[in-house]
């Protein structure tokens, strides 16, 4: 059994409180990883989209100044002047463009040009009854050491590193970056997940021994690639844990 580190919350629906637990690159969880449980007081899932429409330009790039201003009418005067020293019709040429505009449905049309990750913002709160440290300084410790690397080499020195390990993985790659996560809430299992920022709110209240007894942990999670419909049949498929 894997460990969980939790705030005790009695009768509160099962529904209302997510899990997390460590993961690898295929979904597995890590063995002997614990799972940290927590209510989320604040939560929204958000996915940016990348559209464009690139000729929106395309009709008024060469005399943009000239063309705002015959659609705004403020060229008709100078073109009554102008016809009454040349003779010419310039003024109802001009009066016959204002309100007009180059905009089209074709050069107005948005194209797709990329995604971000899918964003994960939320505030998991950590209170405790009887024990502080079990219930909030151990899980939410947990979350933040998922947060930083495992491990940054001290020898920042390429030269060192290969007299030291030779041609070897260790040699270009000294460090241990961040685990991915799995996350369970309502209806959805979300993964892999990174925590992308992590916040810890140091005014929380504390007992007579300086242990917070309650906490408020706000963090931004994302994926690690743009999400597709296949992503998120699996999100909404797949309720239990990752295999």
């Amino acid at each position: 059994m894997n460990q969980v580190l939790s705030s005790q919350w009695g009768s509160l629906s099962p529904h209302l409180i997510a899990s997390f637990w460590e993961i690898d690159r295929k979904g597995k969880r890590i063995p002997g990883s614990p799972s940290v449980m927590a209510p989320l007081t604040d939560s929204n899932l958000e996915v940016a989209l990348n559209w464009q429409s690139p000729f929106e330009n395309a009709g008024n790039s060469q005399f943009p100044t000239t063309q705002q201003m015959l659609q705004s009418g403020v060229l008709s005067p100078l073109a009554s002047k102008l016809d009454d020293l040349l003779g010419t019709n310039l003024a109802q040429l001009a009066a016959g463009l204002e309100g007009k505009t180059s905009v089209t449905k074709l050069n107005s049309t948005q194209i797709f040009v990329g995604a971000t990750g899918a964003k994960f913002n939320i505030t998991a709160l950590f209170r405790a009854w009887n024990d502080p440290v079990s219930e909030v300084h151990d899980p939410f410790n947990q979350l933040w050491k998922w947060a930083l690397p495992v491990k940054l080499s001290d020898d920042f020195s390429l030269l060192g590193r290969l007299v030291q390990n030779g041609i070897s993985v260790e040699t270009p790659f000294p460090s241990d970056a961040p685990r991915m996560l799995a996350i369970k809430y309502k209806d959805c299992t979300y993964w892999p997940l990174v925590i992308e920022n992590i916040t810890k709110d140091t005014n929380a209240p504390v007992d007579k021994n300086g242990h917070f007894t309650s906490l408020s942990v706000s963090m931004a999670l994302t994926t690690l690639t743009a999400i597709d419909r296949g992503d998120w049949d699996n999100f909404t498929g797949n309720i239990g844990a990752p295999r």
